[in-house]
């Protein structure tokens, strides 16, 4: 069902000097560094999908995202790695001044995939615009294999329940008050929360929305990756009371970072050396640490995007 990828299991780190400054034990698992050029999060969902790819012969395969996406990034590298053929449909403007191609942008070059530009128009209706490539492509002899937004539905989210696995050697959950961590797409959250519920922990999953889709959509969303999961064996059952959304850290927009989020990157380097992203995780680091309590104990989810940051150097400018 799924193929060895990422490198596992990944650390997690106890912030001493963060817990002294803000009151609250805060620990960080760091699947910022679950590969290198595939870092992330998305590697866990890809083991799963990508596999499935292989299993059904495929040897081209679509997904989609922002024009900095963390997950096309990673897709188009395991791609390669395994001898398929990234197509990569990138919501962007309709020109990109080629001197600023860098972070995700430079990497998906680099890797040789077949960037195809969308706009915020066509990204509404992405699965229509697969199916007129995939036509074209398959006319031509390739087999695709299409993968949603962030590697998120059922199959992918089964790469973080079994993460739920990995964090019960390292951390005693039935101690963690809550654990944290960025939602843009869902899938991360419902296999945490699932996974969570599945081994039998209450602990409750705070998701930090980075996106300006409202936090009931995501909701409904996670309800239909967790009900999916059925068809893989795993029957779970989550309410939607159980599941937390928050909206009020998303910032101006979708990967843009407000100045707090800024800061927070900052802090968090200069203080413990670990680099936040800016599309994700300085929203959600700064979220938690503005939404819990003094004295909890905090597991933070690092779900990578540092080469993003290189597309937000002038940010940091002094």
């Amino acid at each position: 069902m799924k193929i060895s990828l990422a490198r596992l299991p990944t650390p997690i780190e106890y912030l001493a000097r963060l817990s002294k400054q803000y009151g609250r034990e805060i620990f960080v698992k760091r699947d910022d560094l679950t590969e290198f050029i595939s870092s992330g999060n998305k590697i866990r969902k890809l083991e799963f999908l990508l596999a499935d790819a292989l299993k059904n012969g495929c040897n081209m395969v679509f997904t989609c995202g922002g024009i900095q996406s963390n997950h096309a990034r990673a897709t188009a590298h395991l791609a390669v790695k395994l001898g398929l053929k990234p197509v990569l449909f990138l919501r962007q403007p309709a020109t990109v001044d080629k001197e600023l191609i860098n972070g995700n942008l430079l990497l998906d070059e680099l890797l040789g995939a077949t960037i195809i530009p969308v706009t915020t128009q066509q990204y509404a209706k992405i699965e229509e615009i697969y199916e007129e490539y995939k036509k074209d492509y398959e006319s031509r002899g390739y087999k695709v294999y299409t993968i949603p937004e962030g590697g998120s539905n059922s199959l992918g989210a089964l790469g973080y329940l079994f993460a739920v696995a990995e964090i019960a050697t390292q951390i005693d959950l039935s101690t963690v008050d809550a654990i944290y961590c960025a939602v843009g797409s869902g899938g991360t959250y419902a296999g945490l929360i699932a996974g969570l519920r599945y081994l039998g922990y209450k602990t409750p999953v705070v998701g930090i929305n980075v996106t300006k889709t409202k936090a009931e959509r995501f909701v409904e969303k996670i309800e239909e990756i967790i009900a999916g999961m059925s068809q893989f064996g795993v029957d779970v059952k989550v309410s939607s009371e159980e599941i937390i959304i928050l909206d009020e850290y998303s910032g101006p927009d979708y990967a843009v970072p407000s100045d707090a989020d800024i800061d927070c990157i900052r802090i968090v380097a200069s203080t413990e050396g670990i680099v936040l992203d800016p599309v994700y995780t300085a929203k959600a680091f700064r979220g938690m640490l503005q939404n819990s309590r003094r004295s909890q104990r905090l597991l933070f989810i690092h779900t990578g995007g540092t080469f993003g940051i290189f597309a937000q150097a002038f940010r940091f400018a002094h």
